[in-house]
């Protein structure tokens, strides 16, 4: 009986110590990268475009954070310019990406989208 109650509290214990763990916040800098790593995979960039796609990764990631913060809470609030933003950044992919690679990152990033609106289900 003792093993067993054990056991439970210990279970208990790190069941609660999981779901007390908040996710932590990357920095503009570390988001940038990991699309540009996910660009490469995924778009088959080549040596020569993937310094200007991290380049253009890491203005964006610090616009978005700066919306973000803007936005304290109320992304409905900023929905327009992070639009706006994303326009801006498939103009500025659009002069380093092939039309093969733009098509493919725009999938990318409408799969993305789906799979956000899907979290909630």
């Amino acid at each position: 009986m003792k093993k067993f109650l054990f056991a439970i509290i210990s279970l208990f214990i790190v069941s609660v110590a999981v779901s007390a763990q908040q996710p932590t916040q990357r920095t503009p800098e570390e988001n940038a990268k990991r699309m540009t790593e996910r660009m490469k995979t995924e778009l088959n960039l080549n040596p020569e475009q993937v310094a200007p796609v991290d380049s253009i990764n890491l203005v964006f990631a610090k616009a978005q954070a700066k919306l973000i913060e803007k936005a304290n809470g109320n992304y409905a609030s900023v929905r327009e310019d992070m639009q706006k933003l994303n326009a801006l950044r498939l103009e500025a992919y659009e002069k380093v990406l092939t039309d093969e690679q733009i098509q493919a990152y725009k999938k990318m990033m409408e799969a993305r989208m789906r799979n956000r609106g899907n979290q909630g289900n």
